[in-house]
């Protein structure tokens, strides 16, 4: 498991999705900066510390880029094995589909854990440079605690749409369209127990993150219930990784792939 995860960061190193994840998750701090300087006084957060712009920057990664572009780089590393073709190679050695998927899925996670701390940085960085008040030690490590832990959250929230996406080539970029609706519904859920269920939400629950300036609500959500929703989302990722057959993907894929080229042959001949 260690050699796939690490061949998958060797892999990583060559891939241009890697910037597409950097500068999307750069955006959640940036938007937040930019939201506060440009929004109507009745609706501007008062005191916009670093405190506010940290939750605000949770607030816009856990609904809106975090759930797209883990989405978007899991499925894309996933893909690459049926598009460079090189499934075929890795099936015939001692390692199973569902162990390869399992490890590119653990890798992919680590890779979450370390898109937010980068997150973490960038809201510092951003924050310094727009004179923003409010840095101490509490709010430096509150917010990187909550940064980690949401981004370990989030994921486990889109992990049944990569592993699901993972059962046929070129599907994932549906899964990226999911994630996004999965996440930007997140924002309209008012009721406290749909709140502690739905996925995006629940690790903000976990974290006892306050959604009364994002939501309007002030009731937390119920921490055994969310909780009991991430351990759902990581019991079905499982169930799906393993009744994945990559094999009849392929064939079904190779099967249209001859029917075309004998449909180009016909039309040739007319």
């Amino acid at each position: 498991m260690l050699r796939i995860i690490k061949a998958e960061f060797l892999k990583l190193k060559r891939f241009h999705i890697l910037l597409v994840g950097l500068i999307g998750m750069a955006l959640p701090a940036i938007l937040s900066v930019f939201t506060q300087a440009v929004a109507t006084p009745e609706v501007t957060t008062q005191n916009f510390d670093f405190s506010a712009l940290f939750n605000s920057t949770l607030w816009n990664s856990a609904t809106v880029f975090m759930p797209v572009i883990f989405t978007l780089i899991g499925g894309y590393l996933i893909n690459r094995e049926y598009t460079d073709n090189t499934l075929k190679n890795i099936l015939p050695v001692p390692v199973s589909f569902q162990l390869l998927l399992f490890g590119k899925l653990l890798a992919m996670g680590i890779l979450s854990v370390l898109f937010g701390f980068y997150c973490y940085v960038i809201t510092l960085i951003v924050g310094l440079l727009s004179g923003i008040l409010g840095l101490s030690i509490t709010v430096l490590f509150t917010g990187l605690l909550q940064m980690l832990g949401i981004s370990i959250f989030t994921y486990i929230a889109v992990l049944p749409i990569i592993a699901f996406t993972s059962r046929k080539p070129g599907i994932f970029m549906g899964g990226v369209i999911v994630s996004f609706l999965f996440g930007y519904s997140a924002m309209f859920i008012k009721n406290v127990t749909m709140r502690s269920l739905y996925p995006i939400l629940s690790g903000l629950t976990v974290m006892r993150f306050d959604t009364r300036t994002f939501m309007n609500t002030s009731e937390p959500g119920n921490l055994t219930l969310s909780m009991l929703s991430l351990a759902v989302m990581l019991l079905l990722t499982i169930v799906i990784v393993i009744l994945t057959n990559p094999m009849q993907s392929a064939y079904k894929s190779k099967k249209h792939k001859i029917a075309d080229i004998f449909l180009r042959q016909g039309q040739k001949g007319r």
